[in-house]
């Protein structure tokens, strides 16, 4: 049994590396008739075609699309997600926090045959159910994107508890954004909403003696904010999430820093693999801790030097009965970076 596992591709993003993510996939397929050896310092491991492939969460990005124009993200996955169908292996999607919406097709497209006989499968927050996780060989893994640990998307969580589903109000905005209206006419809208309450203001004596008027500039006034203000934070949101977010954190940073709460976990799974801080690692915890934290990485940007530390790009975990290995696609081939 093998696992193929990646998470944050980002496709439609001006960052994505959308070339090397297809090569990758065609070699994936190639794997079928061909299995790929890759050597460590003490021995040989040979890939061969998964049972299985894990996208972990931010696959699309939908929250922080090019141009914040989500048809970047249909044109960008088209010939992805034809490479993913080919695969001759199940297919697992995990949502993370940019692709969150994608919820909104589990119970339609949730368990989908495809042409080949494989099957699509969505999970909400993490696979499998089982907080136990599923048996790999000798150990049992547990896979989930990773915002959970995310400090600044605790509210969000909170909030989507209360009301019993997912609220996330920076999708919200991007998909009112996303409207032909809305992106086609926003900065003219959002002119003329300006000069509106310049207007009401230098005649509000005029006006308040008018309910007809007043009512009537209201709702000109609400339509042309909804048509300006989703396109303000849509194009804005980047650079306040970015203050915000745990950008490129190590699975150990991930633990040490208390992003991840072990008092409030229920994971009893050996391992946990996640995503999101697109910082491929991982860490072991303190000495008699049973429980190894593995981080994906990510297929964004470029390998750069953080604390001292190099963030690689376009990495990948292949999970067998040997064990889990963190794995880079450098130049049409695969680099070990790290094996437990």
């Amino acid at each position: 049994m093998s696992y193929i596992v990646v998470s944050d591709v980002h496709l439609g993003s001006k960052l994505c590396n959308f070339d090397e993510f297809c090569s990758f996939l065609e070699w994936v397929l190639d794997l079928k008739g061909s299995p790929k050896k890759f050597h460590l310092k003490d021995g040989a491991v040979e890939i061969r075609s998964p049972e299985r492939i894990i996208l972990l969460g931010d696959i699309l990005e939908l929250w922080d699309p090019e141009d914040g124009d989500r048809d970047n993200v249909v044109k960008q996955c088209l010939r992805p997600l034809s490479l993913l169908s080919d695969l001759g292996c199940d297919k697992v999607y995990v949502m993370g926090n940019h692709d969150n919406a994608v919820s909104s097709y589990d119970e339609k497209i949730d368990y989908e045959t495809l042409r080949n006989g494989t099957k699509l499968d969505i999970w909400n927050r993490h696979y499998p159910e089982e907080m136990g996780g599923m048996r790999i060989g000798d150990r049992s893994y547990y896979f989930l994107h990773g915002h959970q640990f995310d400090k600044a998307q605790s509210i969000l969580t909170k909030v989507s508890k209360f009301l019993g589903e997912t609220w996330d109000p920076l999708d919200w905005f991007n998909s009112q954004y996303n409207t032909s209206f809305t992106k086609n006419y926003w900065i003219l809208s959002g002119v003329l909403s300006a000069a509106l309450l310049i207007g009401w203001y230098l005649n509000r004596d005029l006006l308040a003696s008018n309910f007809g008027y007043t009512a009537l500039a209201a709702l000109l006034f609400g339509f042309l904010i909804y048509s300006s203000l989703p396109a303000v934070v849509t194009k804005g949101q980047r650079r306040i999430y970015d203050i915000k977010k745990p950008k490129d954190k190590t699975a150990r940073q991930i633990l040490e820093e208390k992003f991840y709460q072990e008092q409030k976990d229920t994971i009893t799974a050996d391992v946990v693999v996640f995503g999101h801080t697109h910082f491929a690692s991982s860490y072991q915890g303190e000495a008699g801790k049973k429980k190894l934290f593995i981080n994906s990485g990510s297929w964004v940007g470029e390998d750069e030097e953080i604390d001292g530390k190099t963030r690689y790009s376009n990495t990948f975990i292949y999970i067998d009965a040997a064990g889990a290995h963190i794995l880079r696609w450098k130049g049409g081939q695969v680099k070990p970076l790290e094996s437990h």
